[in-house]
């Protein structure tokens, strides 16, 4: 008895670890497909068009930092592709584990997918799916890349997506200046008010800078996520110089998720690939 038992254990342990290898190796292949739909809105020959970055209409900060990240506003690129890696936090309570990134952004529509692997540890690696792609809009998070832990979809998901790019564009600053989704307003002392438009509901974003014009932080209002009410700060420090642009090594995201905050991931830049 004990022996057939056992037997069955083995079993179910290799069914599962096929299943969870297979799971994995789809959702690498929903990422390249999502990559291919992405580049599909863009050519090599495409360039990026932003407001003056010297137009007295911009807020002084911003104008600033735009100055200082982008020196030479010409041929920009409208597909970005970035990698990062460092600490990412699965549980509001729990330990931070190692994780790396890889985006894909079309700044000309606005859109990005990416993928998280999270190592839990030597064995467990869990994935985070986000797209933000036409119709698409998805925040999935997968134990083993089988197991949904928490999934978001449509609306929800889109203002969390959103304010995800607006976090990640510090590595591509133009789109501040060249997306017609925001709009600048002016705030006293060193911050910029940046409204994010054309989703369900508007979010508001504080965007605070040194006084040696970099961008410091940037806070988002609150909004609805899931089941949660949610708010995300990007604090970013150790600018390096990467393709003529001026952006930082360094990103640390909390979320305040029902009066809670806590650090949901904290990150170095590994890659950044313009098109």
């Amino acid at each position: 008895m004990l022996k057939k038992i056992f037997i069955i254990l083995i079993f179910v342990v290799i069914s599962f670890s096929i299943y969870t290898v297979f799971a994995n190796v789809y959702s690498d292949y929903q990422y390249e497909q999502d990559i291919s739909v992405l580049q599909r809105e863009y050519s090599l020959s495409d360039s990026f068009s932003i407001k003056n970055p010297s137009s007295i209409s911009i807020p002084a900060p911003m104008r600033r930092y735009i100055q200082y990240s982008i020196p030479n506003s010409r041929n920009l690129s409208t597909h970005v592709r970035i990698n990062y890696s460092g600490k990412y936090r699965q549980q509001k309570y729990g330990e931070m584990h190692d994780f790396k990134m890889k985006s894909a952004y079309n700044l000309r529509t606005g859109e990005f997918v990416s993928e998280w692997v999270i190592e839990e540890n030597k064995i467990i690696f869990n994935k985070l799916r986000e797209v933000l792609l036409g119709d698409k809009r998805v925040y999935e998070f997968k134990k083993m890349g089988a197991k949904d832990q928490k999934s978001v979809y449509g609306d929800q998901a889109e203002l969390f997506l959103k304010s995800r790019m607006i976090i990640d564009a510090v590595y591509f600053p133009y789109y501040y200046l060249g997306s017609s989704n925001i709009n600048l307003a002016v705030m006293s002392g060193n911050r910029t008010l940046v409204k994010l438009n054309r989703v369900s509901n508007s979010i508001d974003f504080i965007f605070e800078f040194n006084e040696d014009k970099t961008l410091n932080s940037i806070s988002s209002s609150q909004f609805l996520f899931g089941e949660d009410k949610v708010s995300l700060k990007a604090i970013y420090e150790n600018y390096i110089d990467i393709n003529n642009f001026k952006v930082p090594a360094s990103i640390i995201v909390e979320i305040e998720s029902n009066f809670d905050k806590y650090i949901l991931y904290e990150a170095k830049i590994d890659n950044i690939n313009y098109k």
